[in-house]
């Protein structure tokens, strides 16, 4: 269900939700939620990776809060020149949340 949301615009955002919208030929309220939407899942991706870098997280757990598959996070690390760490308890625990997932 959606909710709505009462949120101050700075100008110049508004002037650029307009011009979105007129390029785009969709409605303002349209524009906001796909531009939301792909902030969530960047800010997320930087809160994983974040995560990842700090040992926080495994690289399956990062892919996993950020709802993407474990390939195309690697992927990620591997663009923006990550060092992948991963060792053998890290291994152990994906596979037993691997081994849960499929039961």
């Amino acid at each position: 269900m959606d909710k709505s949301i009462s949120v101050r615009i700075p100008v110049e955002n508004l002037k650029d939700i307009d011009r979105i919208s007129k390029y785009e030929k969709s409605t303002k309220s349209a524009i906001l939620r796909n531009v939301l939407n792909m902030g969530i899942k960047s800010k997320m991706l930087e809160i994983a990776l974040k995560k990842f870098q700090d040992n926080e997280v495994t690289a399956w757990k990062a892919a996993r809060l950020v709802g993407i598959p474990l390939t195309k996070f690697l992927d990620i690390l591997n663009d923006r020149k990550i060092e992948f760490h991963y060792d053998k308890e890290e291994l152990r625990k994906d596979l037993e949340r691997i081994d849960k997932n499929d039961s």
